[in-house]
């Protein structure tokens, strides 16, 4: 502030250089002008009135102009003049500006003369003053501000006590700028439709100039429609119009609408769509939960990923739909008070588990193609998105060679298991063929003699295999009609026995055979023999 008391200084200096002895206010034609000095003829003065040129900027020769007279000079050739100045009088009316501009808030034309630190020397109507950096509105990093012609209202003013005459200055712009900010906010109504300029774009919304003041628009407030990034649409310095929907007076805030220039469009759905209507929209948003469909301008509802398909519960949802294509969608729910729609895909067809009970009851044989293979068995797809899965127990009965599958071979299957709660159906391939137990039922049955090999020689008794996968059981109280301590002395693995069907059990899926019944079947029908031949001897004698 060193820099401004001095200025100050040097202006009083120059004031007091137009304090005469004796002042005077006169009116003089002028007379003639040359580059130092012009002279006025004064009438009542007994000699011609001399004025610096420099303070008659404007004037001509011929012209009348006021001036003060403030003493006599002496010139080398005797020649006296009365000495006035322009000067004086223009600073006395400015100071009358100077004090309207304080009382009053005009407005003063003014210079940059200076930059200084903390802010600027600025002068005005003459008169030299401070225009602080809180106040000047000039960015830090502009370049050439000295010369810079400005606006300025006195924001304050200080008299030296001790010499009236010092005054000191405080220029501003900054209150200019609230001055018109306050009217311009005065006059604002909200609904009221205003032009804007966009100085920033930012993720959640656009800060933008009305004239003097700043504005606001929330991203809700740019569109209808959902918008995800406000760069692509709007850049900085773009002019848009929106509509005021809020006045903040004590921050001179106001939040604006774009969205609200029109209509509301959820206000007209209710009457233009229906829960069940089939529609068709433009994807605007794929996310891993779902997609968002638009199917009118503004309208947008969330197809769920649980609404892409009735037998699939691992969706990719990229897999069903692409951002900017055309869909086909289902209304399942709409609340326009809300402002909630949800739609749906799988509901463009029919539900195959509602007739599931029907097209896969438990026996029905179906083909499908196997879509998973797993170490503990297959899925096989018998319908779109529906699947039957098969134990690998179920693949072949005992005996018979375990297949090998690959994803796509075709099979044929029997359904033995349909829940439909959990939604799970259950195959067999083996259940397409007689178990071996059935063609045992078929073969062996109670009284069947048969002659087969020992499969295995067990304390308890033998076991021989009567068709692949299926054996029977000879215990050892079977084994022969004599008594047997140990069974292992008389039979060994790999010998032809013959034995007779004694139980068979469907229950336990057990046949019990014997040899002693075979053994004592044999030695009746020898004894019957040896009688009838022997009795028929003796009637022949």
């Amino acid at each position: 502030m060193s820099n401004v008391n001095e200025n100050q200084n040097e202006f009083s200096q120059m004031l007091e250089e137009f304090l005469p002895n004796q002042e005077k206010r006169v009116e003089g034609v002028i007379e003639s002008m040359d580059q130092n000095f012009s002279y006025l003829d004064v009438p009542g003065e007994r000699t011609a009135v001399r004025v610096r040129t420099d303070e008659l900027k404007g004037y001509k020769v011929g012209d009348t102009v006021e001036v003060l007279i403030t003493g006599l000079s002496e010139e080398d050739d005797d020649q006296e003049y009365i000495t006035a100045s322009r000067k004086k009088i223009e600073v006395e009316k400015n100071w009358e500006k100077i004090e309207d501009s304080f009382k009053n808030k005009t407005i003063l034309d003014a210079e940059v003369t200076k930059k200084i630190k903390g802010g600027y020397l600025v002068q005005a109507l003459l008169y030299p003053g401070f225009l602080p950096n809180s106040l000047s509105e000039i960015p830090d990093n502009e370049e050439k501000v000295v010369g810079k012609k400005i606006q300025v209202i006195v924001k304050d003013i200080k008299v030296d006590p001790k010499d009236k005459r010092n005054k000191k200055i405080t220029y501003s712009v900054k209150d200019i700028k609230i001055a018109e900010q306050e009217k311009e906010f005065a006059a604002l109504k909200v609904g009221q439709i205003v032009d804007c300029v966009v100085t920033e774009v930012l993720d959640f919304g656009l800060a933008v100039d009305i004239n003097t003041l700043k504005g606001f628009i929330h991203i809700s407030e740019v569109s209808w429609k959902r918008l995800d990034k406000l760069s692509d649409i709007y850049k900085v310095g773009d002019h848009i119009k929106a509509v005021i929907v809020s006045l903040d007076e004590a921050k001179r805030n106001v939040k604006l609408s774009i969205k609200k220039l029109e209509e509301d469009p959820w206000a007209t759905v209710a009457n233009e769509f229906k829960v069940n209507d089939e529609v068709e929209g433009t994807v605007t948003k794929v996310l891993p939960y779902g997609a968002f469909v638009e199917i009118k301008p503004g309208i947008e509802g969330l197809v769920h990923i649980s609404d892409f398909s009735w037998t699939k519960k691992k969706v990719n949802v990229s897999d069903y739909v692409k951002e900017g294509e055309k869909v086909k969608v289902r209304i399942t729910d709409l609340h326009p008070e809300d402002r909630k729609l949800k739609l749906g895909i799988k509901q463009l067809v029919a539900n195959p588990w509602e007739t599931a009970e029907k097209d896969f009851a438990v026996g029905t044989v179906i083909k499908g193609k196997i879509v998973e293979v797993k170490p503990f068995g297959i899925f096989v797809e018998i319908a779109d998105g529906i699947d039957a899965f098969v134990h690998s127990s179920d693949y072949n009965w005992i005996g018979e060679e375990t297949p090998k599958f690959e994803i796509g071979n075709e099979v044929e299957l029997k359904i033995t298991e349909l829940d439909l709660n959990n939604k799970k159906i259950k195959g067999s391939l083996k259940a397409l063929r007689k178990s071996p137990w059935e063609h045992v039922l078929e073969e062996y049955k109670v009284g069947t003699t048969v002659e087969k090999k020992i499969k295995t020689v067990a304390d308890f008794g033998l076991f021989i295999e009567l068709i692949k996968g299926i054996d029977g059981f000879i215990p050892t109280q079977f084994a022969s009609k004599e008594f047997i301590k140990n069974i292992r002395d008389k039979f060994k693995e790999g010998d032809i026995v013959k034995a007779q069907v004694v139980e068979v059990n469907k229950d336990t899926q057990k046949i019990k055979l014997s040899i002693k019944k075979i053994e004592i079947e044999e030695e009746k029908r020898e004894e019957r023999e040896q009688i009838e031949k022997y009795s028929t001897s003796s009637s022949e004698e």
